[in-house]
């Protein structure tokens, strides 16, 4: 095999080219060569290697930037996580009966109501009579002691009916 290949680069034209040369072009041409090929090893490997290795350094800097932030902070991440599974204040989960009452008896559909922070609701109205929505809102003041801290009533398209926003919370 390896008398083939030798005897293959005695008949082409490469070799042929070559040993028309001198010593000392082939010497430059061998030398400019060998630097070509380191050029292309370092482009083609090293240089990729290098920057992949920085970049994955970076992350790793990044991720236990990270897992020491956590670390130092998770006993207060616990402590808001476990305020927030406790679900909504206790004003808030007596003001929805009410208002889930009060809306059935005055003949309207609730699209979403929606605890907040401060013990209040709010419910959202869409595509409701206006004279159902005050009802509500009076039905909710006079019999629950529900107050209307604040409310948004924009008209709809079709005439009489209303889309409402409404934050509602118990009379203190």
């Amino acid at each position: 095999m390896r008398e083939r290949l030798a005897s293959a680069w005695r008949a082409s034209a490469a070799a042929t080219w070559w040993s028309g040369k001198a010593a000392y072009e082939q010497l430059v041409y061998g030398g400019l060569a060998a630097v070509a090929m380191v050029v292309l090893l370092w482009l083609g490997l090293w240089r990729p290697l290098a920057d992949w290795q920085a970049q994955e350094t970076a992350r790793l800097q990044r991720a236990q930037g990270l897992l020491a932030w956590v670390s130092a902070n998770e006993a207060q991440a616990r402590a808001a996580a476990g305020a927030a599974g406790k679900g909504a204040p206790a004003d808030a989960k007596a003001v929805i009966p009410a208002i889930t009452q009060a809306a059935a008896a005055a003949g309207v559909r609730l699209s979403r109501l929606q605890p907040e922070s401060g013990g209040g609701v709010s419910v959202f109205l869409q595509q409701q009579s206006f004279a159902q929505v005050v009802a509500l809102i009076a039905q909710l003041q006079e019999g629950s002691g529900v107050v209307v801290e604040l409310a948004s009533i924009d008209a709809h398209r079709t005439p009489g009916f209303v889309d409402a926003q409404l934050r509602l919370s118990l009379s203190r």
